[in-house]
């Protein structure tokens, strides 16, 4: 039988929401960032899914994709942000699925599966039970819906899986166009089917076509199957390029069950397309089974991606992840490269095993460009059990074009999970999932991306009782990863006849490292003109002051009260911008952050409680914008919830409610610490409740 991995790996990995974050290291040449939660509930899942994406919208960074497929009791969501110079904390597209279809289980850029010039991605949705349980589905995005401030909320295709029971959707990945016509094809992977054999397993090949997409019929895609019971064949795919030195393209499929070289000691078939063919063959043309010594129950194909030209010649190469490999420690990990070539070497042409027991090193790979810029492609590891930062903290390395065998990691370049604030160590889970992240911030340089599912900032535990996890952004350069705006808000305030701008921001870089900040308010004319540039703060923020005029801080977030804009000319606009010199010496500039409408002054989203703490019945007050949607509820400290109190809509004003202590079925709940959560448009703001019997 197959084994999946064990509970010391894969529990506990919830993760909420998202924000956008960015530090640089002091100890690392490497810039890094990342995408983190900072309110929510657990068990989202959030990163346990990446994917670059090709450009969509022609600015010259690439945009990431990032899967949470936990989310509202798993029916899942993907958040996509578009790349450039700076980010804010929300992506400009959130698609969710319906539970319990674990919408975001995978997530993988495509091809231009349709012929429009832009490319597209796929969404898994293995645990979909839309014509059977657990049948899966595949959700497809056109990239050229996406070019003009995305709206997209539906898929432009739904595929939907053979049978209940296959998990269709639990990987996809890009195919190349492998029945060479032209057009771009993907390739899906259902772990669980019984085409074969109880979950022996299979992977469809979906074929792009002219501007209407691929076939949602599965009668019209190739098959691959497993070759005996519990293989779970399609655990992995991924595109194999001209790894088998020809002219056609392959793809390679992980079957990490596989019992050929012992009981789950797994095996990676490759399949060659052709050129211009009606139908292509189903037959493996290569088979790789591993060069461990220990093959027994190492899950071999556990994890399978395009290595890229990682030796250097013109042929891409194939990477192999064994996550329980015991080589070199119980569980410790292998991962394999095996050299493009007519007649590969099965059992891989170089290899590294995990440093210790249980870091299960080649759980997650990916291909990352040229990092240290050989000329020769790089590639990057996860191996999220490693213990060397606190117990199960995770850690990824890059193991670099051309490098030789290592016995152990130890040979390979390090990217620990180094604290990026407090309580960002132990049980983060650090390198569950890796990706490449293109070229995120137009930098002309290889980004990439690694996720620590299971991470929490102090702040977030501090404010919520929530593990929320965050996707760690990296790259080459010296040059800070696009991200440094965390938050950004401005709203009107009445003041007298004329009002004033409350502005509320937060950048990745810690306040104590922050030496001057400039403010400047922008006014453009209804044709994009700039009208007017005025400076209204210049200097250090200040920690025990308050009023208009006056920059403040709170040691984590910044505070100005403008108090001399105009409403802008009719149809124009009204912007701010942020330059922060950095005690190092480093220059942040963060342009046209917008200001806010021209509406009547109206009072955001926000929440309080009392007494608190309290015996018996809280009073609670709520307030968001003036018809805003709006849903206030009662979660405990494990994210669950307790009591639904208001869906509704805002006001402007403040209204109230009162909780009595108890759950949905008018039980009274125990002593203890909640929290009340209130979501807008604007966001989540929560507060700590407690109770006392």
């Amino acid at each position: 039988m197959f084994r999946p991995l064990t509970r010391k790996h894969c529990a506990g990995l919830g993760i909420p929401g998202l924000a956008l974050v960015c530090t640089l290291a002091a100890a690392s040449a490497h810039a890094q960032g990342y995408f983190s939660d900072q309110l929510g509930v657990n068990n989202d899942l959030f990163g346990f899914s990446m994917s670059e994406l090709e450009d969509s919208n022609t600015d010259g960074a690439d945009e990431f994709l990032v899967g949470a497929p936990g989310d509202n009791f798993y029916a899942g969501k993907v958040f996509f942000w578009y790349g450039g110079p700076w980010v804010t904390a929300i992506p400009p597209v959130i698609l969710t699925g319906v539970a319990p279809e674990q919408f975001g289980r995978s997530v993988a850029r495509i091809g231009d599966v349709n012929n429009d010039g832009r490319d597209d991605f796929a969404v898994g949705a293995p645990m979909s039970n839309a014509g059977g349980a657990e049948r899966g589905r595949v959700y497809v995005f056109f990239g050229g819906s996406l070019t003009s401030g995305p709206a997209a909320t539906a898929a432009d295709l739904i595929i939907a899986g053979e049978d209940g029971g296959d998990r269709f959707g639990w990987s996809v990945s890009a195919a190349g166009d492998f029945d060479g016509d032209g057009h771009d094809d993907f390739i899906v992977g259902a772990p669980l089917s019984d085409n074969t054999g109880a979950n022996a397993g299979s992977a469809y090949l979906i074929y792009g076509a002219g501007s209407s997409g691929p076939s949602t019929d599965l009668a019209d895609a190739t098959v691959l199957n497993g070759l005996i019971a519990e293989d779970r064949f399609g655990w992995s795919v991924s595109d194999a390029g001209n790894f088998l030195a020809g002219s056609e393209d392959c793809v390679a499929v992980g079957a990490p069950g596989n019992n050929a070289q012992g009981a789950d000691a797994g095996a990676v078939y490759v399949f060659e397309g052709c050129l211009g063919c009606a139908t292509p063959d189903a037959v493996a043309d290569f088979t790789a089974i591993g060069g461990a010594t220990n093959k027994a129950n190492s899950q071999y194909g556990y994890a399978v991606r395009n290595a890229g030209r990682w030796s250097g010649d013109s042929l891409d190469d194939l990477a192999i992840g064994a996550p329980l490999c015991d080589d070199g420690g119980a569980e410790s990990g292998r991962v394999e490269i095996i050299f493009g070539a007519s007649s590969p070497v099965a059992t891989g042409d170089r290899y590294v095993a995990g440093e210790a027991a249980s870091d299960s090193l080649g759980l997650s790979l990916a291909r990352v460009g040229d990092v240290l810029g050989t000329s020769n492609e790089d590639l990057l590891i996860g191996a999220p059990g490693s213990d060397q930062s606190g117990s199960r903290a995770g850690r990824a390395y890059i193991y670099h074009g051309g490098q030789a065998s290592q016995v152990t990691a130890a040979g390979l370049d390090p990217y620990p999970n180094v604290p990026l604030r407090p309580g960002t160590a132990p049980d983060d889970l650090y390198g569950r999932t890796v990706a490449s992240a293109g070229d995120f911030d137009g930098d002309g340089l290889a980004d990439f991306a690694v996720a620590a599912p299971n991470g929490s900032s102090q702040t977030e535990v501090e404010e919520t009782g929530a593990i929320s996890g965050f996707v760690h952004l990296l790259h080459s350069s010296t040059g800070p990863v696009a991200a440094e705006m965390q938050s950004w808000r401005a709203a009107w305030v009445p003041s007298g006849d004329r009002g004033q701008v409350d502005l509320a921001f937060a950048l990745a870089e810690p306040v104590d490292n922050i030496a001057r900040l400039d403010l400047n308010r922008r006014v453009r004319d209804a044709r994009g003109r700039l009208v007017s540039e005025t400076a209204i703060w210049s200097g250090p923020a200040q920690r025990d002051a308050s009023g208009a005029g006056v920059l403040t801080t709170d040691g984590r977030a910044y505070r100005f009260v403008d108090p001399g804009p105009a409403a802008p000319p009719t149809g124009g606009a009204l912007s701010y911008a942020v330059t922060a010199a950095t005690q190092d010496g480093r220059t942040l500039a963060l342009q046209d952050l917008a200001g806010p409408s021209e509406a009547a002054p109206s009072y955001g989203l926000a929440v309080s409680a009392f007494p608190n703490p309290s015996r018996a019945q809280v009073s609670l007050s709520f307030r968001a914008l003036d018809g805003d949607a709006l849903e206030v509820n009662v979660f405990d400290v494990r994210g669950r919830l307790v009591r639904h109190l208001l869906s509704g809509a805002g006001t402007g004003a403040w209204m109230e409610t009162t909780w009595d202590g108890r759950n949905e079925a008018g039980q009274p709940v125990a002593e203890g610490v909640y929290f009340l959560c209130a979501h807008s448009s604007e966001g989540l703001r929560s507060r700590r409740l407690t109770l006392v019997r």
